[in-house]
C-alpha cells in the first residue's frame, strides 16, 4: 500500500471459562483456515451492508472450548455453529462463541456469522461508498492495530493468520462485484447477480477485497517465467481509454520482478478503479480514479503496488512493527522498476532524490518527529517516512552489501522459503545468514534495529610504502552508537580521471587500510557509486563551460567564470557535525549539523563563486542560528590537518535565511558558523582583513583578496628575502591569482599602495 506491536489491546472472556485473550492472541488459539464470505446487499444509498460469513476452524493444538473473531462496529444477527444455532457475546468489537462439544486439535468446525450495519471507515482504510460505488481499503492509517479486514467481515484480523477464500457477492445490474483471485460463475437471482470468486492462496484478511460498482472489463495476459497470467483491469466505463496509455509498461515491470524475484506468486494480475488507494489486495489492487489517465505520470504507484504480491502478499511482515519488510521493499521496487525498464541512471536519480530528502525530513515534524529504528516503529508511524523511505534506501543499501548476484539470490530464496507465511527482521537476517554465509547481525545491527544514520568521511590518505593509506573516520546522525563492519568503496582517480575502486571494512570511529593503487591518485572519495544510504548526499558534475550551475540537492549554487579545459568536481553535503576546531574561538559557534566538502580534479585555469545556502526554517541550521542576534558567517578549511578559517564572503538573506557567496570557490571543507551576541566586533575584525591570501597553505594556487580596490602591487619574497614575484593590482580590483607553478615552501607576500607596505601575510605551498 502506498500513503497518498499492537499496542491497543482488545480483551475478551471465553464464555466457558472466561480466559482474557486480546486481539493479538486471538490466532495463537485459533487457525482460521477458510472463509466464504456472503454479501447479500450492498446499498450504497443507505450506506449499509448485510450478509453472513461461514469459517471454517482448527485449533493449533490441544482442545479448543470456543472461538473468538473480530468485528467492527456492525451488528452480529445470529451464529451457528456446525449449522446449529449457538450463543455468542459480542464486545468491544470480538465476538465470542462457545463450542458444545470441544474442539481436538486437527478437527475442523464450521461457525456461520450473520451481520448487517453501516461498516466502518475512517478517512482512508475501512469500507466505503461513493456514490454509486463501494469498496473496501484493508487497512486504515488512524486506527490501531491497523488491520481492517473487521469492518466488512467477522475474521481473525492480523498479519499472521491466513487463509483460503471464497466471496458471493450479489449486486444489480448494472453493477459488477470485484473480489480477490479467480471469477468462477454469476449465478443469477432474480434481479440480483451472485459473483463468485474464489482465491486459491491463502492471505491475511487485511488483504481481501471487493469492490462494487459499474465497471468494465480490460483484459489481457502476461506470459510469466512459468505461466501464462490474465491480466484483469476493472475501470469506470469513462476511463476505459485510459488503462492502455496508464499501464503502458506493466507486462515490462511484471518481467523485471520476476527476473529479480522469482515467478509471480498469484493466478492473476489485478487492478480496480477506487475513490481512493493505493492498497494491495491480493490479485485485486484497489487504485485510485484519477491515476487512471491515459499516461505513465502513475506507473510508480501500480510499480509499488504489484510488488506487494512478492513483499507483502506472498510472504507478510509477522506485525505492524516490521512493515517496512513490506513497505521498504516496495519503495526500493520503485528504483528497480526504473533501472529494468528505462537504465541505472533513472534508478538512481530516484534514489538519490529520496536519499536527500528523508535525511532532511524523516525525523523532523513533516515526517516522523524523531529518528527511529526500522524495527518495532511505534504504531502512530506504522506508515511513516522511516518505514517506507528509510525502509528502501535501506534495502538499497543491503543490495550493495552483499553484491547483485548473491542479494537476488537469496532474497528469492527467501520469499520461496516463507512463501504464504509472515516473516520478521529476525527471520530475515537469520535466513541471510545462513543462506549467503555471511553473518548479517552487524548490518540489522547497523541498519535496521537502530535509529539515524552513519556517516563516514576520508579524514585523510598517506603515502604508504604499501601504497595509499586511507583513514576514515565514522560520525553519527541520529544515533548514539556507531556502526560496525561497514563495507565501503573507496574510489582513487587520476589526473586522467581514470578510477579505481576497493573496498575497506569500517567499524567504530576511525579505521585505515591500505591500498595498492595502480596510478598516483590525485582524488580520494568515499562511497563514490552512492551504495550506502550513509548520512551525505553528493552531486558529480564534469564542467567544461561557463554560466550558472542549480546545485539546490546539496544547497549550493556555482558560477562557473572562467575555465579552459574541463574540471571534475564533487559537491558532498555531509549531514553531520564539522569537526571542531582545534583551538576554539570565543563566540564562534560551528554547525552541529552540516558542512560541505568541495573535491575532484579541478584545473589551474578553473573559477567559480559559490553561493551557501543557510535556512534556519527549513531543518537545515535551526540548532545554529538560535535568534537574530546570531550573525552568520562562513568557515573554511583544506583539509583535516588545518585549522578553520573565517573566509571572505557576501551575504544575501536576513539573518534566518539567505545565501553566503564565496568568489573564489576551493577545494576542501566549508562549514557555517554563528558569531554569538557580544562579539560582533570580533567578527567584524575577521570578517575583513585588509589583505588575505586564500587557500593558505595552497598547493600552488593562491587568491589574495583586498578590502580596498585602490591600485597597488603585491611583492612575493622566498625565506632568504629573494623577491621571486611581482603582481600588479589595477584600480578597482578586489583580488589577484597567483599561480606558484612548481615553487614549494614558504613565502612572504607584501601589499603595497602608493609604494607604501600596506600589509603581509605569510604564504605556504605544499
Amino acid at each position: 500500500m502506498k500513503k497518498m506491536n499492537y499496542l491497543a489491546l482488545l480483551t475478551l472472556a471465553f464464555l466457558t471459562y472466561f480466559l482474557p485473550l486480546s486481539a493479538q492472541n486471538i490466532s495463537d488459539t485459533v487457525d482460521a483456515a477458510h472463509y466464504a464470505i456472503h454479501l447479500t446487499e450492498i446499498n450504497t444509498d443507505n450506506e449499509t451492508i448485510k450478509g453472513h460469513t461461514e469459517i471454517k476452524v482448527t485449533p493449533y493444538f490441544g482442545s479448543l472450548d470456543g472461538a473468538a473473531f473480530q468485528l467492527k462496529d456492525l451488528t452480529v444477527d445470529s451464529v451457528f455453529v456446525s449449522e446449529q444455532s449457538a450463543d455468542f457475546g459480542y464486545a468491544n468489537g470480538i465476538i465470542t462463541i462457545p463450542f458444545d462439544e470441544p474442539l481436538i486439535g486437527g478437527d475442523t468446525n464450521s461457525v456461520e456469522i450473520y451481520y448487517h450495519g453501516t461498516p466502518f471507515s475512517e478517512d482512508w482504510g475501512g469500507f466505503h461508498f461513493s456514490g454509486d460505488y463501494a469498496f473496501n481499503l484493508g487497512v486504515g492509517f488512524e486506527s490501531v492495530p491497523h488491520n481492517l479486514g473487521k469492518a466488512w467481515f467477522p475474521c481473525v484480523d492480523d498479519f499472521v493468520d491466513r487463509a483460503y477464500y471464497d466471496y458471493y457477492v450479489s449486486v444489480e445490474s448494472p453493477n459488477t462485484a470485484i473480489c480477490g483471485g479467480i471469477l468462477q460463475n454469476k449465478i443469477q437471482r432474480g434481479e440480483k447477480t451472485v459473483y463468485h470468486w474464489k482465491m486459491n492462496h491463502t492471505i491475511p484478511a487485511y488483504l481481501a477485497s471487493v469492490a462494487v460498482g459499474e465497471y468494465v472489463l480490460y483484459e489481457d495476459t502476461y506470459e510469466g517465467i512459468e505461466e501464462n497470467i490474465p491480466i484483469r483491469i476493472w475501470v469506470r466505463p469513462f476511463e476505459e481509454d485510459n488503462v492502455e496509455g496508464s499501464f503502458e509498461h506493466l507486462k515490462d515491470i511484471l518481467a523485471v520482478y520476476e527476473e529479480h524475484w522469482g515467478a509471480y506468486p498469484f493466478s492473476r494480475v489485478g487492478f480496480v478503479s477506487t475513490a481512493q488507494g493505493a492498497m494491495e489486495h491480493a490479485t485485486n489492487v484497489a487504485y485510485p480514479y484519477g491515476t487512471i489517465n491515459g499516461n505513465t505520470t502513475y506507473e510508480w504507484l501500480y510499480a509499488h503496488e504489484l510488488s506487494h504480491m512478492w513483499f507483502g502478499d506472498k510472504v507478510t511482515c509477522a506485525d505492524a512493527g516490521d512493515m517496512w519488510l513490506n513497505e521498504g521493499w516496495a519503495v526500493f521496487n520503485e528504483f528497480l522498476f526504473r533501472e529494468g525498464i528505462y537504465d541505472s541512471t533513472s534508478y538512481m536519480q530516484d534514489y538519490n532524490n529520496l536519499h536527500k530528502e528523508v535525511l532532511q525530513y524523516a525525523h523532523t515534524p513533516s515526517g516522523d518527529g524523531d529518528y527511529y529504528a526500522l524495527y518495532d516503529i511505534p504504531s502512530d508511524i506504522t506508515y511513516g517516512t522511516t518505514v517506507y523511505d528509510k525502509g528502501g534506501l535501506v534495502v538499497h543499501t543491503l543490495r550493495h552489501y552483499l553484491g547483485d548476484e548473491v542479494f537476488f539470490s537469496a532474497m528469492q530464496q527467501y520469499l520461496d522459503a516463507y512463501a504464504f507465511q509472515s516473516a520478521s527482521s529476525y527471520d530475515l537476517m537469520e535466513f541471510l545468514t545462513e543462506e549467503t554465509g555471511t553473518d548479517m547481525s552487524s548490518f540489522f545491527e547497523n541498519w535496521v534495529f537502530t535509529p539515524g544514520f552513519p556517516h563516514f568521511e576520508i579524514d585523510s590518505v598517506k603515502d604508504a610504502r604499501e601504497g595509499q593509506k586511507v583513514f576514515v573516520q565514522q560520525k553519527r546522525k541520529g544515533r548514539g552508537i556507531y556502526s560496525d563492519d561497514n563495507i565501503l568503496e573507496i574510489t582513487f582517480m587520476n589526473d586522467q580521471w581514470e578510477t579505481w575502486t576497493d573496498t575497506m571494512m569500517v567499524s567504530g570511529s576511525h579505521t585505515h587500510k591500505t591500498f595498492d593503487v595502480p596510478f598516483p591518485p590525485e582524488a580520494v572519495m568515499p562511497d563514490y557509486n552512492n551504495k550506502v544510504a550513509d548520512a551525505t548526499t553528493d552531486r558529480v558534475l564534469t564542467i567544461d563551460e561557463l554560466g550558472e550551475i542549480d546545485l539546490d540537492d546539496v544547497f549550493l549554487d556555482l558560477e562557473v567564470t572562467a575555465i579552459e579545459d574541463s574540471a571534475f568536481v564533487r559537491f558532498t553535503h555531509n549531514w553531520a557535525a564539522p569537526d571542531t576546531m582545534q583551538q576554539p574561538v570565543p563566540g564562534l559557534r560551528l554547525s552541529d549539523y552540516r558542512y560541505w566538502e568541495i573535491d575532484g580534479i579541478i584545473p589551474g585555469d578553473f573559477s567559480a563563486s559559490c553561493q551557501f545556502h543557510y535556512n534556519k526554517n527549513n531543518y537545515l541550521d535551526h540548532t545554529l542560528i538560535l535568534d537574530e542576534n546570531d550573525e552568520i558567517t562562513l568557515l573554511y578549511r583544506e583539509d583535516q590537518s588545518h585549522e578553520w578559517q573565517e573566509t571572505e564572503y557576501t551575504q544575501t538573506g536576513p539573518y534566518f535565511v539567505g545565501t553566503l557567496e564565496v568568489e573564489e570557490l576551493q577545494q576542501g571543507e566549508y562549514t557555517l558558523a554563528v558569531w554569538e551576541e557580544g562579539f560582533t566586533d570580533v567578527n567584524e575584525t575577521k570578517k575583513e582583513p585588509e589583505f588575505q591570501a586564500l587557500p593558505n597553505p595552497s598547493e600552488g594556487r593562491v587568491v589574495f583578496k583586498f578590502n580596498s580596490r585602490e591600485k597597488g602591487k603585491i611583492k612575493i619574497y622566498d625565506t632568504k628575502g629573494q623577491l621571486i614575484e611581482k603582481l600588479n593590482k589595477p584600480e578597482g580590483v578586489s583580488q589577484l591569482t597567483w599561480k606558484a607553478g612548481n615553487k614549494k615552501g614558504t613565502f612572504l607576500a607584501k601589499w603595497l599602495s602608493d609604494n607604501k607596505q600596506v600589509a603581509s601575510e605569510k604564504i605556504i605551498i605544499h
